[in-house]
C-alpha cells in the first residue's frame, strides 16, 4: 500500500444503505458507527498515503481521534495536512503504528447508518454486510401476546380496515421520499414494530436467543445476573430483545433513570420493612383472635381475624345516657327498657374485649419501633443505592454543569470554551446556549400540530403547501351547510385549521425576527473530572472570588437536570410568573380534597364497601385532575413538575384513604364487626388497592384501545405510530401509590396488625405489575433523577412514621370504643331481672339479673382527638377527667409508654427537618460516586439538544439547528425520517421566506449546540 490506488473507495447500498466504504485491495473495512476502521501496513505514518485518502474522500467528516490496536492510546493529529500528503501525526512522526489504525470519522448526519456505543478505550466492529433490521420481521416468538393478536388478525378486514403490503421501516424509499409518499399506506405492522422496538425498551443482546424452550428459560434465568445495555429507542443495526418484566435484576432498572431504579428500590425496602414489622406483631394477632381476647372472633371474615374488632358485646346499663349522646348512624348502640314500675330505662352497648394489655401494648411499641428504625434503614440503602445506580449509568449530567446567569449577550460559545480552559484548565466539549424563546417555540410547536392535524384530516397523498391548503379549506367552505357550520364551531375542520395555522404563521414571523437574549448555559466537558473541578470551586464562597468572572459577572452555576428531563419551553419564564401559576393549582387541588371527603361521607351511608370503592375511584382519577392542573404550572425540569405533582398526589390519597375513613366514622364503630363498620372497609380499600387497581393497570383498556381499534383505522403511518406510543406513567403517581397504601398501614396498624403484611403484599404485587407496565405498555418516560425520593425519604416517610406514632398513641388511650366509664354503684331503679337482646342479632334473648353488685356505666368521651379546646398531647392516661375513668391499670402503664414514645420520635424526626433545612441552607456541591475516568466521547451519552415534546409527533421537536449536530449525540433515532423532519428552525427558516418586510430569523431567535470532536485530544 505504497500509493493511493491501493485503496478503492466502494458503495455498498445494500449493506450499509448510503454509507460508503473505504478499502484496501483484497482487505475489507467497515464504517462503524461514526468511526471508521482500516488496516494499515507496518510503516512510518510518514509513508501513509492515508492522509491523502482520507482527504480526497473527505465528505466523511473529520478524523477525530486515532488508536493505535494493541495499546489503545491516541494520538492527535494535524487536520490541516488531510489531503496535503504531509505527516497527519503531530504527537509523535516517526512512530510505527504498527500493524493496525482506528481511524474515526465523525460521519454526516444519517440515521440509517449505524449507531453504536463505544467501550472505553476500544471500538467496536459491526462486521461488513451488517444490515439495518426490518422490525416487521421479528421472531414471533420474541413478539408481545398483542401483537401476536394483532399480527393474527392483521389480514382481517373488520380488524384492519386498510390492509397494505409490509414495507420495511428502514427502507431506503423511505428515507429518499416525501413525508406524503413515505405514509401514503399506514401499515399496521409496522406500527407495532414501531410499539415494540421504539415505545417499549430493549437491551442489546450479542447473539439471538435461542428458540427450544430450555434455552429460553435458562437465558432468562441468566438475566438475574446479567449486565444488560439498553439500546436506543429505534436501534435497527444490533441485536435487541425486549426487557424481561420478572427476570430483569433491580440493578439493572436504573437503564430506565436515576428516578425509576430508586422507586423499584423504595418498593422492596419497605416491603421488606412492613413484613418484618407484621412478623412483631404477630403475637398480638394471635390474641386479638384468640378466646381470651374475643371468644375466638365467632363471625368475624377471615381477614380480619386477628384484629381488634370485638364481638364479645352487650347491653348494660347506662346511668343518664340519652340518645343525642351516641352517633345518628349507630341507634343500635342505645335503648331503653321499662321496669317494673313502668320507668324506661337507658342502656347501651358494652364491649367486653379488653385490648390495651400490657403485653399487647408492648408488642404494638416494638412495632413502632421497628417501623421506624427500617424506614432509617432504608433512608441510608437509598443513599447507597443512589451512588450505584449513578456509577452504573453514564449520563450527560455526570459530564455537564449550568449557567444560569449569563451575560445577556454570551453568545459566542468559543468565548465559553476559552473561558473554562483559561480560568480552570478544562476543555468543554459541547456547549448548548439558550436564548428567550419559550413564546416563539411553542408557537412553532403548536403549528407542527395544527398540520399534524390538517394531514389526518385530509389524508397523507395531499401536498401540505399553504396554496394547497387554502385551496381545499375554500372548496370544504363551498359545501357545507347551515348544519356543518355550526358543527365546525365546536369541532375544527380543515378551514378553520388552516385559517389558524395561517394566524400562527403571522405570530411566528413576528417573533422569529426578534433579537433573543441568553438565558442558561449548558457546558459539556470531556471528562467528570472537569466537571467535578468547575463545581467544587463555583458552589463554595470561592464562586464570588474576581478570578472566576465571566466578563465580569459571577455566575450561578449548578449541576443540571438530565437532557430528556428539561422543558426547555419553560426556561425562561418569569419569577412571578412561577409563583402565580403555582398557588391556583395549589388552591385547586385542597378545594377538591374537601370535596372529596364530603363524597366518600355522603357514598358510606350506603355502606363501607361502597365508600372503599369510592375512594379507590378518587385515588385512580384524581391523579388526571393533578396532571392537568401541575400542566398549568411553571417548571424548569421534568424533576421539579413531578415532585409538585407527588406532593398534590400524596396528600389527596393519604387524606381521602386513611383520614377521611377515620374521620367519616363513628367512633364507636371502630372494632365492631361488619360489613358497614371501619375495620370491614380498611380491609376492601386494600383489596381494591391489590386487586382492582392492579387488574385495571394490567389491563390498559385505554392502551390497548388505542393500539387495537384506534390504530387500524388511523389515515398517516404517523396517526398510526402515535396510537402505538404507550400509555404516559408519571413518577410521582407511582411513589404516592406506595406511600398511599404505606399510610393506610401505619394508620390502622394498631388496630389491624394484618395490615402490614397486606401492605408489604401489595407493594410486592404493585411492584411487578409496574415492571410489566414498564417494559410492556407504558411510553417512555424522561430519565428522571433523584428528586422524588429524596424527598419521599427526607419528608414524606418521616412524617408517615410520625404520624404513626400518634395515631398509635392515641388509639391505645381509646379502648374500649364505647365511650361507657365504670360507676361506683348501680342505681336501685335497675335492679330485677331484664329480658336484654343480644347486640349482634337483636333477637335472641338474654335474661339478665341486676343488683348491687353489677356494673353499670354512664357516657364518658374516650377520644382524646375530640377533646375541643382542652390539651391532651402527647395522649396520657392523667388527661382522663377525675370522675370519668375508663382506663385499666396495665393500659395506663402501655398509655404512658406510648405518649412518651411518640415524643421521642417526634423529638428526633423534628431534628432531622431541621438538619436537612440547615444543609438546604448551608449545602455546598458533593460528588456522588466515583469518577469512573471514562470521556465524554466514548460514553454514548447525549448531549443537551433543546427539544419538546408534544402528543402529536412520536418524536421530540428539535429547538435548534440540527444540521451540525452528530447524531451520537441524540437519544433517540427515528426509523422514518433525518433529524432535520424533527428541525423547528427550518419551520421557521420556511415561514420567513414569505415575509413581506424582507425581515428573515434573527441569529438569537434559536438557541444553538456547538460540539468540539475533538476536544479530547487538546
Amino acid at each position: 500500500m505504497n500509493n493511493l490506488d491501493d485503496f478503492s473507495l466502494q458503495e455498498d447500498q445494500q449493506s450499509l444503505g448510503s454509507g460508503f466504504v473505504i478499502a484496501p485491495q483484497n482487505e475489507s473495512v467497515s464504517i462503524i458507527t461514526d468511526e471508521f476502521e482500516a488496516s494499515v501496513s507496518s510503516g512510518s505514518t510518514q509513508d501513509t498515503p492515508l492522509a491523502q485518502i482520507i482527504g480526497r474522500f473527505n465528505f466523511f467528516g473529520k478524523v477525530t481521534r486515532v488508536r493505535k490496536s494493541s495499546s489503545k492510546s491516541k494520538m492527535s493529529f494535524d487536520p490541516s495536512t488531510l489531503g496535503s500528503g504531509g505527516d497527519i501525526f503531530k504527537d509523535n512522526p516517526d512512530q510505527d503504528l504498527g500493524s493496525k489504525v482506528n481511524f474515526m470519522f465523525d460521519m454526516p448526519t444519517d440515521p440509517s447508518h449505524p449507531r453504536r456505543s463505544r467501550t472505553p478505550g476500544g471500538v467496536i466492529d459491526l462486521g461488513v454486510g451488517r444490515q439495518a433490521k426490518d422490525f416487521t420481521k421479528d421472531d414471533p416468538m420474541d413478539m408481545t401476546y398483542g401483537r401476536r393478536i394483532a399480527l393474527a388478525l392483521v389480514s382481517k378486514r373488520w380488524y384492519n380496515p386498510k390492509v397494505v403490503k409490509v414495507k420495511p421501516m428502514n427502507s431506503s424509499e423511505s428515507k429518499d421520499g416525501s413525508v406524503e409518499e413515505k405514509n401514503n399506506s399506514p401499515s399496521l405492522e409496522q406500527g407495532w414494530g414501531y410499539f415494540e422496538h421504539v415505545t417499549l425498551p430493549r437491551y442489546i443482546v450479542e447473539s439471538i436467543r435461542s428458540k427450544s424452550m430450555v434455552g429460553r428459560c435458562c437465558s432468562r434465568v441468566d438475566l438475574l445476573n446479567a449486565k444488560l445495555e439498553k439500546a436506543e429507542p429505534g436501534e435497527s443495526h444490533l441485536q435487541s430483545q425486549l426487557y424481561d418484566p420478572f427476570f430483569t435484576a433491580l440493578d439493572q432498572l436504573g437503564d430506565f433513570g436515576l428516578g425509576f431504579g430508586l422507586y423499584f428500590s423504595t418498593l422492596r425496602a419497605i416491603a421488606l420493612v412492613t413484613f418484618i414489622a407484621g412478623l412483631v406483631s404477630i403475637p398480638n394477632m394471635l390474641y386479638f383472635s384468640g378466646k381470651e381476647y374475643s371468644n375466638g372472633q365467632e363471625g368475624v371474615f377471615w381477614a380480619l381475624k386477628g384484629s381488634a374488632i370485638c364481638t364479645d358485646l352487650e347491653y348494660v346499663p347506662c346511668e343518664g345516657c340519652t340518645s343525642d349522646m351516641f352517633s345518628e348512624d349507630e341507634t343500635y348502640r342505645f335503648l331503653t327498657f321499662e321496669n317494673s314500675n313502668g320507668d324506661q330505662l337507658p342502656f347501651a352497648v358494652k364491649n367486653n374485649c379488653d385490648g390495651a394489655t400490657l403485653s399487647t401494648g408492648v408488642y404494638s411499641i416494638a412495632t413502632m419501633f421497628v417501623v421506624a428504625i427500617g424506614m432509617v434503614l432504608t433512608s441510608i440503602y437509598l443513599k447507597a443505592i443512589e451512588v450505584v445506580f449513578d456509577e452504573d449509568e453514564q449520563t450527560a449530567q455526570d459530564y455537564s454543569i449550568v449557567v444560569n446567569n449569563p451575560p445577556a449577550d454570551a453568545t459566542d460559545a468559543t468565548e465559553w470554551k476559552q473561558y473554562f480552559r483559561k480560568k480552570f484548565g478544562v476543555v468543554a466539549t459541547v456547549c448548548t446556549i439558550v436564548t428567550d424563546n419559550d413564546d416563539l417555540l411553542k408557537n412553532l410547536v403548536l403549528r407542527r400540530e395544527v398540520l399534524q392535524q390538517i394531514k389526518s384530516k385530509i389524508g397523507p397523498s395531499e401536498p401540505l403547501d399553504i396554496d394547497n391548503l387554502a385551496r381545499l379549506a375554500s372548496e370544504i367552505v363551498g359545501k357545507r351547510n347551515c348544519v356543518h357550520t355550526m358543527f365546525a364551531k365546536v369541532f375544527k375542520g380543515v378551514p378553520e385549521l388552516v385559517a389558524y395555522m395561517q394566524v400562527l404563521d403571522l405570530k411566528i414571523n413576528d417573533l422569529a425576527a426578534q433579537h433573543r437574549n441568553v438565558t442558561t448555559v449548558f457546558i459539556t466537558f470531556e471528562t467528570e473530572a472537569a466537571q467535578r473541578k468547575v463545581l467544587s470551586i463555583m458552589k463554595t464562597s470561592e464562586q464570588y472570588d474576581a478570578r472566576y468572572c465571566f466578563r465580569e459577572d459571577f455566575l450561578d452555576v449548578e449541576e443540571p437536570a438530565e437532557p430528556s428531563s428539561i422543558r426547555w419551553q419553560d426556561l425562561n419564564e418569569s419569577g412571578s410568573k412561577v409563583i402565580v401559576r403555582f398557588i391556583i393549582p395549589t388552591f385547586l387541588t385542597l378545594g377538591m380534597i374537601v370535596a372529596a371527603a364530603f363524597l366518600v361521607r355522603e357514598v358510606r351511608d350506603y355502606g363501607p364497601s361502597y365508600a372503599a370503592v369510592t375512594i379507590s375511584l378518587l385515588n385512580i382519577f384524581f391523579p388526571v385532575i393533578a396532571k392537568k392542573l401541575t400542566n398549568l404550572e411553571i417548571h424548569r425540569n421534568q424533576g421539579a413538575r413531578q415532585t409538585s405533582l407527588y406532593v398534590k398526589i400524596c396528600f389527596f390519597r393519604w387524606v381521602n384513604t386513611a383520614v377521611v375513613t377515620t374521620i367519616i366514622t363513628p367512633f364507636t364503630s371502630t372494632i365492631m364487626n361488619g360489613k358497614e363498620f371501619l375495620l370491614t372497609g380498611v380491609y376492601a380499600i386494600f383489596f381494591s388497592e391489590i386487586v382492582t387497581i392492579n387488574l385495571m393497570q394490567l389491563i390498559d383498556f385505554g392502551g390497548n384501545f388505542r393500539r387495537h381499534v384506534l390504530a387500524p383505522r388511523a389515515r398517516t403511518q404517523e396517526d398510526l405510530d402515535e396510537y402505538m406510543s404507550g400509555s404516559v406513567v408519571e413518577l410521582a403517581e407511582r411513589y404516592t401509590n406506595m406511600t398511599k397504601i404505606l399510610f393506610l398501614a401505619l394508620w390502622y396498624c394498631p388496630i389491624y396488625p394484618a395490615a402490614l403484611f397486606l401492605c408489604s403484599f401489595s407493594l410486592v404485587v404493585g411492584s411487578y405489575v409496574d415492571r410489566i407496565s414498564l417494559m410492556r405498555s407504558w411510553a417512555p418516560s424522561p430519565k428522571l433523577s433523584s428528586e422524588i425520593s429524596r424527598i419521599n425519604r427526607t419528608f414524606f416517610i418521616p412524617a408517615a412514621v410520625g404520624i404513626m406514632a400518634v395515631i398509635s398513641s392515641y388509639t391505645w388511650t381509646q379502648f374500649t370504643f364505647d365511650n361507657l366509664c365504670p360507676l361506683e354503684s348501680t342505681s336501685s331503679n335497675y335492679f330485677g331481672t331484664w329480658d336484654i337482646p343480644s347486640v349482634i342479632d337483636g333477637e335472641t334473648m338474654k335474661t339478665v339479673q341486676i343488683d348491687s353488685s353489677y356494673q353499670s356505666f354512664k357516657f364518658c368521651n374516650q377520644n382524646f382527638l375530640e377533646y375541643g379546646s382542652a390539651l391532651t398531647f402527647p395522649s396520657l392516661p392523667s388527661f382522663q377527667s377525675s370522675d370519668s375513668k375508663w382506663m385499666t391499670g396495665g393500659q395506663e402503664r402501655v398509655t404512658e409508654a406510648y405518649g412518651w414514645s411518640c415524643i421521642a420520635i417526634l423529638a428526633v424526626i423534628t431534628i432531622h427537618f431541621f438538619l436537612c433545612y440547615y444543609r438546604y441552607l448551608t449545602r455546598t456541591y458533593k460528588p456522588v460516586g466515583k469518577d469512573k475516568g471514562i470521556p465524554f466521547a466514548d460514553s454514548n451519552t447525549a448531549a443537551y439538544i433543546p427539544q419538546v415534546n408534544s402528543p402529536e409527533v412520536p418524536f421530540p421537536l428539535v429547538a435548534c439547528p440540527v444540521d451540525l449536530i452528530q447524531d451520537s449525540l441524540f437519544e433517540w433515532t427515528s426509523p422514518y425520517h433525518d433529524y432535520d423532519y424533527y428541525d423547528l428552525t427550518l419551520d421557521a427558516d420556511a415561514i420567513m421566506m414569505g415575509d413581506d418586510g424582507g425581515r428573515s430569523v434573527s441569529n438569537t431567535a434559536f438557541s444553538r449546540v456547538v460540539h468540539w470532536a475533538d476536544s479530547s485530544l487538546k
